[in-house]
């Protein structure tokens, strides 16, 4: 159970994954449990500002955009609106601009990552609002497009992120490979270069 626990927060820190609506990780499983697949997606949202800056948000993971962790029973968009509702803004109508899929290459493995979870991105404008204020736990923040490139630490998410901002009329898709040994993440590999999905 220890190591289980120990490897979430590394995957944490690795992919950013967000649980709930940025809640903490789930406690572990009992070992009768264990080999059910952790079916579940990730949406996040990229808000822009009239000035073309992207919403950050500073949690324990690092610097990342604003995610809900989809696997309630609830709809994209009511996850993607409560989310949108705990930042305290009204957006625009939320589009999707890329479809990532990771997989992981654990020793030892670990039943829980059998699936292959998603990760989805919406692009949105903000109409009214302000995020909520600097808090012990997360900080908010309106960047550049190169401040972003600078500040979210995590190699996928950024290259994520970018590859929508970059490029807002395409919708893409892609696919990641993450890498550990024990507990200790080494490595992050873009293993289906970026592709346009339409």
């Amino acid at each position: 159970m220890a190591r289980r626990a120990a490897r979430w927060i590394a995957i944490a820190g690795l992919i950013a994954t967000a649980s709930a609506v940025h809640a903490d990780p789930p406690p572990p499983l009992p070992a009768v449990a264990r080999t059910a697949q952790d079916d579940y997606t990730i949406l996040r949202l990229l808000v822009t500002d009239d000035q073309g800056r992207l919403l950050l948000e500073h949690n324990r993971s690092g610097w990342m955009t604003p995610a809900v962790r989809a696997n309630r029973k609830q709809s994209v968009h009511e996850a993607l609106r409560q989310l949108a509702t705990e930042l305290g803004l009204q957006v625009s109508p939320f589009t999707l601009g890329a479809l990532y899929s990771y997989r992981f290459n654990e020793d030892p493995p670990d039943p829980m990552h059998d699936a292959v979870p998603f990760r989805q991105h919406y692009r949105a404008t903000l109409r009214s609002g302000q995020p909520p204020a600097t808090t012990a736990d997360k900080q908010y923040r309106w960047v550049s497009r190169d401040e972003a490139a600078a500040l979210i630490g995590m190699q996928a998410l950024r290259m994520e992120t970018l590859q929508v901002l970059d490029h807002p009329e395409t919708l893409w898709g892609g696919a990641f490979e993450l890498s550990f040994k024990g507990n200790e993440a080494t490595g992050t590999e873009l293993i289906e270069p970026f592709y346009p999905l339409r």
